[in-house]
């Protein structure tokens, strides 16, 4: 991508999503992280509320780390094969519902990927306090995006004003995007 920076970058997704609500989930290959449930709710989501097919993309990065046990080459594996069927079965050739990058996001990108998103997910099943969440609040000056936290979550506690989901709960998590999506931007 060259230097581009915060800005243009936060233009490109934009223009390259522009007809499709985007949401956006940065995590590491843990399995407390929760990716599995949130890709299974993400699917659920998509085959129940048939009006939203082609009209949202989730851009999911999966940050590389111990990368050299295989219990998590394993997972890597299951989650590649997951999004490989979710895109084979519901998209279409002009419509990918899952973009997936496995890799680590430069500081840019993932701001611009922060603010150009209309809806961040941060569901672990289990977690600390959970940066990711604060990160995204943080950097929407806008004041714009809604975030899907899980209740399982430290920060849930005290993101108060966020769409509390529980990450087990598939079709409860699917109706969430739903009411994310429809939210009135007040």
């Amino acid at each position: 991508m060259g230097h581009l920076h915060v800005a243009d970058l936060r233009t490109l997704y934009k223009q390259l999503f522009k007809n499709q609500k985007i949401f956006f989930s940065v995590d590491r290959l843990d399995y407390p992280k929760g990716v599995f449930s949130r890709l299974k709710a993400y699917e659920w989501f998509l085959e129940h509320f048939l009006e939203y097919k082609e009209k949202v993309i989730l851009i999911i990065v999966i940050v590389p780390s111990r990368d050299s046990i295989p219990k998590y080459s394993e997972r890597k594996r299951e989650i590649d094969e997951y999004i490989g069927n979710i895109n084979s079965t519901i998209g279409k050739i002009t419509w990918k519902p899952v973009i997936y990058q496995y890799t680590h996001l430069a500081f840019d990108q993932l701001i611009a990927l922060y603010t150009a998103c209309d809806m961040a997910m941060v569901t672990p099943l289990r977690d600390g306090m959970n940066l990711v969440a604060k990160e995204f609040v943080a950097s929407r000056q806008d004041l714009r995006g809604v975030l899907l936290l899980s209740e399982l979550a430290g920060a849930a506690r005290e993101l108060s004003e966020a769409l509390l989901v529980n990450p087990n709960d598939i079709d409860g998590f699917a109706n969430k995007i739903k009411d994310g999506l429809e939210m009135s931007t007040d």
